[in-house]
Formats: structure tokens, C-alpha cells, sequence
């Protein structure tokens, strides 16, 4: 340790006085341990220490040493940890030397025989770590030791199928010797591999944002026995809709120890010292990525998120639009016939802001399921009341004001998904949001009757004619059952892929300069319906005509929804879409609306509109 810079005897006194042990104690045998033992117990506890002692940096042979920034995080390895990182910046170093300094001690002498679980979407980014510890214990794939001063605990690994290391741990308590294993795993694309895996020590997922599927994850998750620590790391690749995302977002920086939650780290470039990080370097990496402010800059640079490769709306133009709204729910109902079960879950969004950044807090209400019976068998007056006491017993609804309904409606495997927005002046204010899965038709015809009942026949709804809307648009308006409600009168269906006139929200209609009409004016641009709507709530978001709460889910579809250009209009991305789709259907209803303008009277093309 001295050789190498190591040793530093106030240090060392200072961990002798955090015990109430003094130098002259251990040189008395006070303490049943000798300084020897004393030495190793104080670089065992501390992975930076043990690091820094036993391993070499394999280019140069010169002893291990870690960044500045890197010795909080790996002194951090009892907690749960998040990295969201710029490109090579220590993140698998860090995994490398927590696996060496985890097994070759137990764990600081805290893990009886421990064992790990090293994740990540593919067999080659294990490689590299695989590589790293072998090449740190002296061995060659499928050799035996050599000869460095970790290579007694290294015992023959396993190969196949899938790499895992075996070594030999230090005894805790008077025990033997244990055999401490680390498994390596691809995720592959449903995570079948980190099957049959159960460890006691530390889960680690490397490439994280690359997992973009929810059973990948289920799977890793459930690898880990009681104390299990999990640290997970990446790159952000921008795309908001993954787990590795979430954690990020719900993750805390400087998390105290024995605090439950994860600890997030965020090593930029810019961080690093010489010659990693220099203004040369930063003018290389701004030509090799086009520019400072692009997607792949500020990504493996910065280690930020960005924005989805041709992004429809970018999070700067969402956030000025995201507010505090107390009264805003999120009701998420899921049925299961299978179960005779409907769950049913509540929230509502807290907004606040984090080192000037605004992030959002889901506040649940309520988390629970009921009998699916009495939504779906009997009279159909039992039926309606069940449908009315579930939403009254939730939601507050309203008895004026003028409010804006869209709905995507879906079949069993497509979620419905409805957005209900007041009118304030010229704003828009979000009120409601539904998310319901597996519920039949008559189901959700039950559901759309009993909202716009609570909301005292208010709402001007706008509904997609799909498969599922076309069905449920047809019975409200025609069956004697939903008479009363005079859904004729106050719900449109609209099919995205039918051609409208471009006329905006404020009457005004988009013309073409160039094509005159029989009568010698310029003829009014038509597009299809999806993408006109899609351009003007791209208009209110500019002009901060929404009021959004920080929903994450929805904010999330919305970042990342993308287009591609077709042969004469944008072609519309059709994954995690059906919140956004609602949005347009809620625009599109305004748009081509009769009664329900806060706008005294205008014309739109043919039709003339009253307040």
C-alpha cells in the first residue's frame, strides 16, 4: 500500500477511532485482532481502498487508480444505484472492480459465499467485462491462474452456455472457505436467461436504455434474494419510454444511506480529467456528433437525454405547458374475465422541481380490484348503476364549464384511452384521463355515458372511428338507452386517414396560393385528419395553450412519438400512441365544432359556429 500511495496513517486512525480502538490497544491484543489483521479488515470494508491496492491498470501496469468522481459510487454499493452516464466514463471499470472487491472479500466481509447477477441486452457487452476481471486475476479463457496476488481465490469458471465465474471466498465467522459465483446473462428479447438465477449480493444491468421491453426486466428483478443490492447503468438513448427512464426519473441524487430508493449518479464527459476531457476534445466530439445541441452530443457527452430521433414534439416545447393541477386524475381501469376481477387504480401528479428541472410524483389513491360481475352481466340499469357508483365514488366531476373529450376506444388488446379538458379562456386545462384495458363494448359505451353524466352532459366529444369507436359512436348515438345524453348532437367520429379542410382554431383557413378554386380564390389546403390535428396542437403547445400536469406516462408518449416523411405527408409512428391519438381526437372535435366555442361566433368553411 505504501508503494502505491495507498496507506495513509490518519486515515487509518480515523477508522481506529470510528470502532474506539487505538494503535496501543491492537499492539496489546486488546481487541482479539492484531494490527495485521486490523490492516486487511481496513482494506476490506473500503472497495476505492481494496481497489486501489490489489488491481493494475492493465495498458500501463501502473497500480489502479479511480477518478475523483467515481470513489462516491462505488463506496455507495450497500444502496441501489442508477448511472445515467456519458460514453466512456468508468461505468463498466466500476462494474469490474465491484465484482473483484465483492468476491474476493465477501462482500467487505458482509456476504456469506456471495453471488451476482452481471445483465445487459447482449452477449457482447458482457464480453468486455468478462475480459476485464479475467484479465485482472491472471487467467486465460479456459487456463488456470497465474500468478498475481489474486489469483489463489480464482477457481475453474463455467463456459457454457453462458459464462460464470467461480471464486474462492474468505470465511465469515469461523466458517470454511465459500465459492462465490457471478453469472453473466444476455437479456435477449424476453429475458429468459436470467431464469433459474437467484443471488444474494448484487444484481447489475449493464446498456440499460437498451432494454426496451417490460418482461426483460421482470425477469432480471426477480433474480434478487432478500438484500440483494441492484445497480444499473447506461447511456440515455433518448428513448423515454423504458424502464432504464423511469428509474432515472424517480431516482434521487445524494440519497442518504438506509434510505429506501434508488441513488442516481450522472457522470458527463465534462467531468473527466485531461487528457479524457479538454476543449480539443469537446471541439472533436461537436464535429463528430454535427453540433453541441444534437441528440448524439448530448447523449454520450452529456450523459442527458435529448430527444427522439425525429421528434414530433420536443420536451422544450411540452414543458412550458406542464403546471401545478391539483385536481387533475388518472383513473386506470383493467378488466380480467379470466379473474372475474376489475382492478382499479387512482392517482393524482405532484409537481416540483429539482435542481431546476421540473419532475412529476405520482400521489396513489387508490390500488384495488372489485367483482367484474356487475359491469358486464344482468339488466342493464344494474349495469349503469354499477358503472355510475364506481365514477361518482371516485371522481368529482362538474357542473359547468365548457370541457373537451377525446377518445382512442380499443378492443381487448389495445387499451381506450380518454382525455377530459376544461376550457379556461383560450387554455386548455387537462381534468381527467382514463386508461382502460380488456373492457367490452357495451362496457365502454357504459363508461363514456357515466363520464359525460358526471360532467352534467357537458363534454364535446371527439371520438376515432376505429374497429372499436365505430361500434360504440354508432349505439350512443342511435340506441334509446343513451337517448337522454344526446350524444347525436355533441360526439363526432373522426377517421385519421380521411382528408379535412386545414382550418385552425381560429377560423381561419390554411389556403393555397398557387390553386385557385372555380370561383378565383385560393383553394383551402386539405390534409389528412391526423396530421392536421397533430399541427395544431403542435400550434397550442407553442403558444402554451395547455395546461398539462407532469403525467409521466403521457409525457413520455409524447417525447417519444416520431414521424417519418411519406410521399406528401409525415407518417405517424403507431407505438404508444393511443393517449396521444385521444389528444387529436379532443382537437379535432374543437376544430370542427358548432356549439362549444369560447369564441363569440366565427365560421369555419361552411359552418358557422355559436358560443
Amino acid at each position: 500500500m505504501q508503494a502505491r500511495g495507498v496507506y495513509d496513517p490518519h486515515e487509518f486512525d480515523a477508522w481506529l477511532a470510528a470502532r474506539g480502538w487505538a494503535w496501543q490497544g491492537l499492539d496489546r491484543g486488546d481487541y482479539a485482532i492484531g494490527f495485521d489483521e486490523a490492516h486487511v479488515l481496513y482494506i476490506c470494508e473500503d472497495p476505492v481502498r481494496w481497489c486501489e491496492t490489489f488491481l493494475v491498470e492493465p495498458r500501463t501496469g501502473e497500480p489502479w487508480r479511480f477518478f475523483d468522481y467515481q470513489r462516491d459510487s462505488v463506496r455507495a454499493w450497500s444502496q441501489d444505484v442508477v448511472h445515467q452516464d456519458g460514453a466512456e466514463v468508468g461505468k463498466t471499470r466500476e462494474i469490474m472492480c465491484l465484482i473483484l472487491w465483492g468476491e474476493c472479500t465477501a462482500m467487505g466481509l458482509t456476504v456469506r459465499r456471495p453471488w451476482m447477477l452481471i445483465g445487459a441486452p447482449q452477449q457482447t457487452h458482457l464480453d468486455e467485462i468478462i475480459l476485464a476481471v479475467e484479465e485482472q486475476m491472471g487467467v486465460q479463457e479456459g487456463g488456470g491462474a497465474g500468478g498475481t496476488l489474486l489469483s489463489q481465490q480464482w477457481l475453474k469458471p463455467k463456459r457454457t452456455p453462458h459464462t460464470m465465474h467461480r471464486f474462492l471466498t474468505p470465511p465469515l465467522d469461523g466458517e470454511k472457505a465459500g465459492i462465490g459465483r457471478v453469472y453473466y446473462r444476455p437479456a435477449g428479447h424476453d429475458g429468459e436467461a436470467f431464469r433459474g438465477v437467484h443471488v444474494n449480493a448484487m444484481l447489475l444491468m449493464d446498456e440499460a436504455a437498451k432494454l426496451k421491453r417490460a418482461v426483460q426486466w421482470s425477469e432480471f428483478w426477480r433474480s434478487a434474494m432478500p438484500g440483494c443490492r441492484r445497480r444499473v447503468y447506461s447511456v440515455p438513448d433518448g428513448d423515454r419510454s423504458t424502464e432504464f427512464f423511469r428509474m432515472t426519473q424517480q431516482a434521487t441524487e445524494s440519497l442518504p444511506p438506509g434510505r429506501t430508493g434508488f441513488r442516481l449518479f450522472h457522470w458527463p464527459k465534462t467531468i473527466m480529467p485531461a487528457p479524457f476531457w479538454s476543449p480539443e476534445r469537446e471541439a472533436e466530439f461537436a464535429r463528430l456528433y454535427g453540433g453541441r445541441q444534437t441528440p448524439g452530443f448530448k447523449r454520450n457527452v452529456l450523459g442527458d437525454w435529448g430527444e427522439a430521433e425525429n421528434p414530433v414534439w420536443s420536451w422544450d416545447v411540452i414543458l412550458p405547458n406542464v403546471q401545478t393541477l391539483d385536481d387533475y386524475r388518472v383513473l386506470k381501469l383493467t378488466a380480467d374475465t379470466s379473474r372475474d376481477e376489475l382492478a382499479i387504480e387512482l392517482k393524482r401528479v405532484e409537481l416540483h422541481v429539482e435542481q431546476g428541472r421540473k419532475a412529476g410524483a405520482d400521489v396513489w389513491l387508490l390500488d384495488t380490484t372489485i367483482p367484474l360481475g356487475a359491469f358486464l352481466r344482468g339488466e342493464d340499469e344494474a349495469r349503469r348503476t354499477a358503472m355510475r357508483a364506481l365514477l361518482r365514488e371516485h371522481l368529482d366531476g362538474a357542473g359547468r364549464g365548457v370541457f373537451w373529450a377525446g377518445a382512442d376506444l380499443g378492443e381487448s388488446n389495445d387499451p381506450t384511452e380518454i382525455i377530459l379538458s376544461e376550457q379556461h379562456g383560450p387554455k386548455l386545462v387537462d381534468v381527467l384521463r382514463i386508461s382502460a384495458r380488456g373492457l367490452p363494448y357495451h362496457m365502454q359505451r357504459e363508461l363514456i355515458y357515466g363520464i359525460d353524466e358526471m360532467f352534467g352532459r357537458l363534454p364535446h366529444w371527439g371520438v376515432d372511428l376505429g374497429a372499436a369507436g365505430t361500434v360504440v359512436v354508432k349505439d350512443l348515438q342511435t340506441l334509446e338507452a343513451y337517448a337522454d345524453a344526446r350524444f347525436d348532437e355533441r360526439m363526432t367520429g373522426f377517421q385519421f386517414s380521411n382528408a379535412v379542410d386545414c382550418v385552425g382554431e381560429d377560423g381561419e383557413a390554411l389556403r393555397d396560393a398557387t390553386d385557385d378554386d372555380a370561383e378565383g380564390e385560393a383553394r383551402i389546403v386539405r390534409a389528412p385528419a391526423k396530421h392536421w390535428a397533430t399541427q395544431c396542437i403542435t400550434a397550442r403547445l407553442q403558444a402554451i395553450g395547455y395546461a398539462l400536469a407532469y403525467d409521466t406516462e403521457v409525457l413520455n408518449h409524447m417525447t417519444n412519438h416520431t414521424a417519418r416523411q411519406g410521399s406528401k405527408w409525415p407518417i405517424y409512428a403507431k407505438k404508444d400512441d393511443h393517449d396521444i391519438d385521444a389528444r387529436r381526437m379532443q382537437m379535432l372535435r374543437k376544430l370542427f365544432d358548432e356549439g362549444g366555442s369560447y369564441v363569440d361566433v366565427f365560421s369555419v368553411g361552411a359552418h358557422r359556429r355559436a358560443a
